[in-house]
């Protein structure tokens, strides 16, 4: 018998050269994922922080390294675009930003620089949007001067609200209507309003008067003084406009027309014409 012969060995062929690894990271990478961690910030905000399971110290100081990272490949305050400002100084607005030329975009607070728009005298509301790559976008509805207030000696504009604006640098605003007394600048549109239906005899009225916080006095051009009623005002002043037209008050010696009884207007002339007996007293 024979025995069978050994089969040769393989020959084994050599190892190739070991490659180091490469990265699993590179620098392009972060920059793309820093890009989409700030889109997820801004489109979801803390919740999307919650979803990801990312919170307390940890995601604090992930959300620090990302902003880091979004800074250097580009997110940085470049531009800042306001709309809707016309009384409120460019200065004012970027100060109340907080956003220096460079800064971190994804550092800005949008929140607390809007509550800080927010008290500025004329910004009634505001919104503070992040633009990437480099852009915060500012909208802010600013307050109208709707009249001024006299209270005491001091003068103030106000919005239709009866928010106090500003108190000083108040000569523009001279052709606002003036509304005097505690409590006048709360119900400043009611009398103002009431006011406008006759444009033209609006420009005689100097002031309106709150009288104990309940109804009106107007002071006309010439010293006449004119009382409203509590109720009934639209009226009153319907009244007032015919007498104006059909019986010339205005170039009448008078002093004071009542108009708080329904039925019929009293009328106190000056001390001069009361004693000239063709001159009424009174007039229905």
């Amino acid at each position: 018998m024979r025995m069978s012969e050994p089969l040769p060995r393989a020959k084994r062929r050599p190892a190739p050269p070991r490659r180091r690894p490469k990265p699993m990271l590179s620098p392009r990478m972060l920059r793309l994922g820093a890009i989409g961690f700030a889109a997820a910030l801004l489109i979801g905000g803390a919740g999307y922080a919650v979803a990801s399971g990312w919170a307390g110290e940890r995601l604090d100081a992930v959300g620090r390294g990302l902003v880091a990272v979004a800074a250097d490949s580009g997110l940085r305050v470049r531009n800042v675009l306001v709309e809707g400002r016309a009384e409120t100084k460019a200065a004012d607005i970027l100060e109340a930003l907080q956003a220096e030329r460079g800064a971190p975009l994804l550092a800005i607070d949008v929140a607390a620089a809007k509550e800080r728009l927010e008290r500025l005298p004329w910004v009634k509301s505001a919104t503070v949007e992040r633009r990437l790559p480099d852009t915060l976008r500012v909208r802010v509805e600013e307050r109208n001067a709707f009249a001024l207030w006299q209270q005491g000696k001091r003068l103030a504009v106000i919005d239709r609200d009866g928010t106090v604006i500003v108190r000083d640098k108040l000569a523009r605003f001279a052709d606002r209507p003036l509304v005097v007394g505690e409590g006048a600048e709360r119900r400043a549109a009611e009398i103002v309003d009431l006011l406008a239906g006759d444009p033209k005899l609006r420009r005689e009225v100097e002031a309106a008067v709150l009288v104990s916080g309940r109804r009106w006095n107007l002071r006309l051009k010439g010293g006449i003084e004119v009382r409203l009623p509590e109720e009934g005002m639209d009226q009153a002043w319907a009244q007032l406009a015919r007498m104006v037209r059909e019986e010339g008050l205005l170039g009448r010696a008078v002093t004071m027309v009542d108009l708080r009884q329904p039925d019929k207007a009293i009328v106190r002339l000056t001390p001069e014409a009361a004693k000239e007996p063709e001159e009424p007293g009174e007039s229905t």
